[in-house]
């Protein structure tokens, strides 16, 4: 099959998205397929397989000749573009677009309020107003205007009838059934995992919290969590980078736990993994509904009970009690709660650890890339039967 996936970049690099695709990219590669990413940030490629430009300027013709030069059996799309190039690609070949978040519906990114609790309003006008009734949107009145006006946008995918959608979570499924989406031309594709390259001796105590740096994350909430676990034997590593950091680290130090906390920054794959071979447990303390959360099934593949807060696609990955821990309030004493649930009992979370490796059997790249192909083939038959 010749493939064609389009994307801003061709590097693993600021959150899981990119990752997705360029892993994605190898294995289909891997699997004999034809495949070629075309991308358009202008970064460097680092990706198995070949490559092309999409220049930012013109991603309406841009993005054509790319296709023409390449010829596709199908393409996949994984990034928010001009709704005219959705129209245009559409038109001739058969297209997925593949929703990694709630953007694609959602003005304010994450359909939730400024406490993030969950909104199941359908996109529309309405949603100006409640950009400051509930503060699910920024303070500047254009700034919400020309946001809308980009979802509004987005949202004539519900008209082009020849393009399929792909998400990874009955999560971000719901989201599109509540914008009116044709759940018959939608596809649930759960994510990968990228499977170990060697298990590491595992450290007591140490814990692993993988995540960008803001507000959203609820790196601030695991931090007071941790704070009340003083009188336990633990360190704390935050893999990841983002404009809060100073401000996090500072109140590691404030809480009394600075020498029990190390900031690692952003990790290339090779050194998170080392890092998630040797924790005991991982946290993934999420304040929002994630759209999948590929922090989930990276401890399945490592054999890691995770604690997590409820909520978005977690539900979809976290087998409660037998891989992890789900905590329901969203509260540094119940998340502290659930950490000490694990930290005095090494026995349970090596048992959780087998149970999770149990369970990455779904979540393994080939598992994926069955799954990855027959949709693929199900947006070709659409392509080739639906009267555009």
């Amino acid at each position: 099959m010749r493939i064609l996936l389009l994307n801003e970049s061709a590097r693993r690099h600021n959150g899981g998205m990119n990752r997705v695709v360029v892993e994605t990219c190898d294995w289909l590669a891997r699997s004999g397929h034809t495949v070629q990413l075309g991308y358009s940030d202008g970064g460097s490629a680092e990706v198995g397989c070949p490559t092309t430009t999409i220049l930012a300027a013109d991603p309406v013709g841009s993005t054509l000749r790319v296709a023409e030069a390449f010829a596709p059996d199908v393409i996949q799309l994984h990034h928010a573009l001009e709704p005219e190039v959705f129209a245009a690609l559409s038109a001739r070949w058969p297209l997925t677009i593949f929703q990694h978040d709630q953007t694609w519906f959602c003005a304010g990114g994450d359909r939730a309020d400024s406490a993030f609790e969950s909104c199941h309003r359908p996109h529309g006008l309405a949603c100006l107003f409640w950009n400051y009734a509930q503060g699910c949107g920024g303070r500047h009145p254009v700034g919400n205007w020309r946001r809308w006006q980009r979802t509004q946008g987005l949202l004539r995918l519900k008209t082009l009838a020849r393009a399929r959608i792909q998400v990874a979570s009955r999560f971000m499924q719901r989201g599109l059934e509540e914008n009116g989406f044709d759940l018959n031309r939608v596809d649930v594709l759960p994510l990968f995992a990228e499977p170990p390259p060697a298990e590491g001796a595992v450290e007591r105590g140490l814990i692993l919290l993988p995540s960008r740096l803001v507000r959203p994350k609820g790196v601030g909430v695991a931090l007071e969590a941790m704070a009340q676990l003083q009188s336990h034997a633990w360190r704390l590593v935050v893999a990841g980078d983002g404009l809060q950091r100073e401000e996090f680290r500072s109140q590691a130090v404030r809480l009394g736990i600075g020498a029990r906390v190390e900031f690692l920054g952003e990790l290339s794959p090779g050194a998170l993994s080392a890092w998630y071979a040797r924790a005991q447990l991982v946290l993934f303390p999420v304040l929002r509904r994630e759209p999948f959360g590929l922090i989930g099934v990276e401890s399945l593949a490592y054999g890691k009970p995770i604690v997590a807060f409820a909520g978005g696609a977690v539900e979809e990955w976290l087998w409660p009690g037998e891989t992890g821990l789900r905590v329901e309030d969203r509260t540094p004493e119940a998340f502290a709660a659930a950490v000490r649930q694990l930290l005095i009992a090494p026995i349970r979370c090596e048992e959780m650890g087998r149970a999770a490796r149990q369970r990455y059997a779904f979540f393994h790249p080939s598992a994926y890339l069955e799954r990855l192909v027959a949709a693929f083939e199900r947006t070709i038959r659409w392509h080739r039967e639906t009267v555009g």
